[in-house]
């Protein structure tokens, strides 16, 4: 079986040939192994250096963690493929036990840094005891992995399931990516605990707050039904309460709240439907058969029932009803128009002769 091993790499010329020489003892005994250096805008000795050590250096010029990686993947011919860091923190060991797992069965096998060996200084405290650990419980919790460590670059995927995941994050946000898309395309999951070493070498390309705020940023904008839903029903169930006093304000606040309820159920459906237009993977195929049978005309007469709900009870010239009839003008018109949008959306998955 044939191993591709990926190596993103910038400005690690103190490192990469170690690296290289690493990962040639860990896959010895494997029977065609590749080593792919994708150099990702180096300027120093880093390509020329892996290349004399034996790798293939491709050269990918867009900038980023992940458009390295990718730039990798296409270059690669392995059946299984290998994804690890050029700066020596990785112990490449780990890598062929991550290949093993593939061999056994699994589909995507990651490390994992908090339940293995970590050197004194390796990961800074906040790295391993904040960023990490929370940044994985939200993507547990919001699609249902089981991961300990969503943030380890040491990985190991089989080459049609990776060709199945339609990857492209180009930043640090890849890592988080990989695993959302592994969890929702179904593949079989293997992790074992690794070691992770001090960095001797360069400088480390990780920035704590703007990397971590960009994995959780893509995990939101993964996760429609926590991100809008659960507001929407917390802002209904108030709107329902205020609803139900007696004293002119709280009515106010109800209109308000049911308002606020639909603009974030409406926001939800919208960003469910450009997921399962784009990537129909991530989004559960519920939704999906629910969303293709949706028509413009269920909308825009929708929107003219409430319409005229709301006319009706403006006409009552009592300022309860005015505002109660004031919320469903208001609401039609958001569905009128949301439901437009919805089309526009929906439009580009509509089968063409």
């Amino acid at each position: 079986m044939s191993v591709s091993v990926i190596i993103p790499c910038l400005n690690e010329e103190g490192s990469i040939e170690e690296c290289i020489r690493l990962v040639k003892a860990a896959f010895a005994g494997e029977g065609k192994l590749e080593i792919i250096v994708a150099d990702n805008g180096s300027t120093d000795r880093s390509s020329e250096l892996a290349k004399k050590a034996g790798a293939r250096v491709v050269e990918e010029r867009r900038q980023g963690y992940g458009s390295a990686i990718l730039c990798g993947i296409r270059e690669a011919t392995g059946e299984f493929l290998v994804i690890g860091d050029a700066d020596n923190t990785y112990d490449f060991r780990d890598a062929a036990i991550l290949v093993e797992k593939l061999k056994e069965g699994a589909e995507f096998a990651i490390g994992d840094r908090i339940h293995g060996e970590v050197d004194k200084g390796a990961m800074p405290w906040l790295h391993m005891h904040l960023g990490t650990p929370v940044l994985t419980w939200v993507l547990n919790q919001f699609f249902g992995c089981r991961v300990h460590d969503i943030n380890c670059g040491l990985r190991a995927i089989r080459r049609e399931a990776v060709e199945r995941l339609r990857l492209r994050s180009p930043g640090m946000e890849f890592a988080s990516e990989m695993v959302i898309h592994a969890q929702k395309a179904g593949l079989k999951f293997a992790e074992t605990p690794i070691r992770y070493y001090r960095r001797h070498h360069g400088q480390a390309k990780l920035r704590t707050f703007r990397d971590g705020w960009r994995h959780l940023r893509f995990i939101l904008l993964c996760a429609p039904f926590p991100l809008y839903f659960l507001p929407a029903a917390a802002s209904a169930i108030l709107s329902a309460y205020f609803y139900t006093q007696p004293r002119l304000g709280f009515l106010v606040l109800a209109s308000l709240f049911s308002l606020a309820a639909f603009q974030f159920f409406i926001f939800g459906v919208l960003a469910k439907t450009y997921l399962w237009v784009a990537d129909s993977f991530l989004v559960d195929r519920g939704f999906g058969s629910l969303i293709d049978k949706f028509k413009l005309e269920y909308g825009i007469l929708t929107s003219l029932l409430f319409l005229l709900g709301g006319i009706v009870l403006v006409r009552e010239f009592d300022i309860s009803n005015l505002i109660r009839g004031a919320s469903l003008i208001a609401l039609s018109l958001q569905i009128f128009f949301s439901s437009f949008l919805l089309s526009t959306i929906m439009f580009k998955k509509r089968d063409t002769i």
